[in-house]
């Protein structure tokens, strides 16, 4: 069966394909499309458990038998109170980089807290070492207290007060979004405070006697998950989330889909708030109506090929869903 669909443009014409044959030049593209888009998808699902698994180790040691065993054998002394009134450790010994905004007043309760989770260090080491797509590994109290690994400056990347609560990698996983307690993704690419650039977060929380004590999360850098975009066939690619904002893609494919090149994130300032891509890079705010038609063609079938045509040329895309975060993964052919 197949749908036409007349554009003006850009694209000449969009031909939508179901069940039809295929020349070995598509063939080969569609099974490198769909073997890397279940490459990635198996990672996120892999991401997922881990956070799960963290989540349920983080859990336990706000149970009192863990806190009384753990909490005498932390070296105090590690940890300093800066001008600003942040509460941090100012040297790198090998685990985590500690920081309590201060926008909560930093008591001995709240210390306790930072001393009696210090056993998530080796956690995060482990997970970082056996999780090549997880770049970075962290904990985040409802005190605004962060702890994460690997070790970095805190006082020069966080802003002094800044409330961790309002973030998307915190309230994502409280009560109000997150009933189920369960795992849930950040997966609209956002500016990492911390400064890794852009990212997607699997986080989870943490609930201590039925009350919410925090959030756990891991990350994964959109150049991370690049990498993982190239194909066997060597055809470039393209990915865009179910909002239509672009994730990663080829610079080569920039004119075509009437894209600015993606850039990376420059830290001029610390951050003080979510950060999300602009809409330029969403393809359903495209100003060309051909790339939004051709998006919104996509979206719906999720997978499958569409033919189009600029100028006179004549190109063949290839779709194929990476289910887990609701993402489309593109390839294109020139024919």
């Amino acid at each position: 069966m197949r749908r036409l669909v007349v554009l003006a443009g850009l694209f000449l014409g969009i031909s939508v394909f179901s069940g039809c044959s295929d020349s070995k030049q598509v063939e080969v593209a569609r099974v490198a499309l769909s073997a890397a888009a279940e490459r990635i998808n198996a990672e996120f699902v892999s991401v997922r458990e881990v956070t799960r698994k963290l989540a349920k180790i983080t859990e336990a040691l706000y149970l009192e038998e863990s806190i009384s065993a753990v909490v005498p054998t932390v070296d105090v002394s590690r940890f300093a109170v800066a001008d600003s009134g942040v509460f941090y450790k100012p040297k790198d010994d090998g685990g985590s980089a500690v920081f309590v905004s201060g926008c909560v007043p930093v008591d001995d309760a709240v210390k306790r807290i930072v001393y009696f989770t210090t056993p998530l260090d080796d956690a995060f080491k482990g997970i970082i070492a056996e999780n090549r797509s997880v770049v970075q590994a962290y904990y985040n109290d409802k005190h605004s207290y962060n702890r994460i690994y690997p070790y970095f400056d805190v006082l020069s990347q966080y802003e002094p007060k800044m409330v961790i609560p309002d973030f998307n990698f915190y309230y994502l996983a409280d009560a109000a979004h997150n009933p189920s307690r369960d795992v849930v993704w950040v997966d609209e690419p956002y500016v990492d405070p911390a400064g890794r650039g852009w990212m997607v977060s699997s986080i989870a929380p943490v609930y201590a006697e039925d009350v919410l004590a925090g959030v756990v999360g891991l990350d994964i850098t959109i150049n991370t998950v690049t990498e993982r975009t190239r194909l066997s066939s060597g055809h470039p690619t393209l990915i865009f989330d179910k909002r239509g904002l672009l994730v990663s893609i080829d610079d080569s494919l920039t004119r075509l889909f009437s894209l600015p090149a993606l850039k990376d994130h420059r830290y001029m300032e610390t951050i003080k708030a979510d950060t999300f891509a602009p809409d330029q890079y969403n393809l359903l705010k495209s100003k060309s109506p051909e790339t939004r038609k051709l998006m919104e063609s996509i979206l719906q079938e999720k997978c499958g090929r569409f033919d189009v045509k600029d100028g006179g040329v004549h190109y063949t895309i290839l779709a194929a869903p990476i289910h887990e975060l609701g993402w489309v993964m593109i390839t294109v052919l020139e024919r």
